[in-house]
């Protein structure tokens, strides 16, 4: 095999990590690299940098996966268990690498676990190394091959049951070799630690670091039943909602408020009622049922609008949700930017929901 010299090599390395298939093929590269002259000079250099020796004889990948394991499971010994080595073990490489870099990074007693300050650091960043390496490995490996492994998801509950369910077979059906993974929470989730591969997300909140793909306009609006409004009467504007029963959906993220604008001019108010929940399915089925007004995205009551099931309250005017905001998007972590199943279900996922989430043409009029 070819090798390198002098400053040929930092280039050649990155190249062969992102064109291995696995990593024992890589760790068997780097050996035979360090056995020529070239590899020899290259570790000479590295002892006399700021580099110790015994850091440098870390096998630095293996205890990053280690140390992340026990953080995840809470103990040593069970993440030994998952790993298939001794608690003793396990114990000896974390404690090696702390020797090494000169500062603890788990707090131990006998029931718990804990990172230190300097601990949440190296555990952060390990869990993108070990994301960006594996996700390497898994384009590498995926090259030329039909779309197979696990691929993981994760949408807002009412989204979720209402048009992902439907499509799971038949996307299941077109490529077989997948094995889904999908979890339904209107709770925000770190796609590092929750290993996430694909993220429906409502609105411009938590992107950040994130390639956001929008699939549609995400408008809100209130609604209410015929029945509700007709013994109760329509608002005229959004100070005639305190006379109104107002159902609330609770969210760690809202804001308790209700905000309008209307020839750019905003409105607020403090929505009051006998109901509220974290549940927007619960609380369709209550306004259906007349006991009030709430606000919902377009996308979960579309149908009912259209068959006059439910009104728009207050047409005039443009409910402004900064927890579910403009649009909805597919996001993924720049590294799962050239997997091959992400792109498979994007598009596959962007073909039949385009246009969920805008107001029927038919309703135009009634926004004017």
């Amino acid at each position: 095999m070819f090798f390198p010299s002098g400053d040929d090599v930092v280039g050649w390395m990155n190249d062969v990590r992102t064109s291995i298939e696995n990593e024992s093929i890589f760790r068997q590269i780097l050996m035979e690299y360090r056995e020529t002259e070239f590899g020899f000079a290259l570790s000479a250099k590295a002892t006399t940098s700021n580099m110790t020796s015994e850091t440098a004889r870390i096998d630095h990948l293996g205890v990053m996966r280690a140390l992340v394991k026990v953080v995840e499971l809470g103990t040593f010994s069970a993440a030994a268990r998952e790993m298939h080595v001794s608690p003793s073990t396990l114990t000896r490489m974390i404690t090696t690498l702390e020797k090494s870099l000169g500062t603890t990074l788990l707090h131990r007693t006998t029931h718990i676990v804990a990172l230190t300050e300097a601990g949440q650091i190296y555990h952060a960043r390990a869990l993108s190394m070990i994301a960006d390496l594996d996700d390497t490995l898994r384009v590498v490996s995926d090259l030329n091959l039909a779309p197979s492994g696990p691929l993981k998801l994760v949408s807002p509950v009412a989204f979720g049951r209402r048009f992902l369910a439907p499509l799971i077979a038949p996307f299941l059906q077109m490529y077989p070799g997948i094995q889904m993974d999908l979890r339904l929470t209107d709770n925000h989730n770190d796609m590092i630690v929750g290993g996430f591969d694909l993220d429906i997300h409502e609105g411009e909140n938590h992107l950040e670091n994130l390639v956001a793909y929008p699939i549609c306009r995400n408008d809100s609006l209130l609604c209410a039943s015929p029945g509700y409004l007709a013994r109760n009467g329509h608002p005229a504007n959004p100070a005639e909602l305190s006379a109104h029963n107002c159902l609330i959906y609770l969210h760690p993220d809202s804001d308790p408020h209700w905000y309008f604008t209307r020839d750019e001019v905003k409105h607020s108010i403090f929505p009051k009622g006998n109901l509220q929940s974290d549940n927007s399915e619960l609380l369709l089925e209550a306004v259906c049922g007349g006991l009030g007004i709430a606000e919902f995205e377009i996308w979960l009551v579309r149908d009912l609008l259209l068959s006059g099931q439910l009104h728009i309250v207050l047409p005039e005017y443009r409910f402004v949700n900064s927890l579910t905001g403009n649009q909805i998007y597919m996001a993924y972590l720049p590294n799962r930017r050239y997997s091959t199943k992400v792109r498979v279900l994007r598009d596959f996922l962007e073909d039949r929901l385009k246009g969920i989430g805008e107001l029927p043409p038919e309703l135009f009029k009634s926004r004017s």
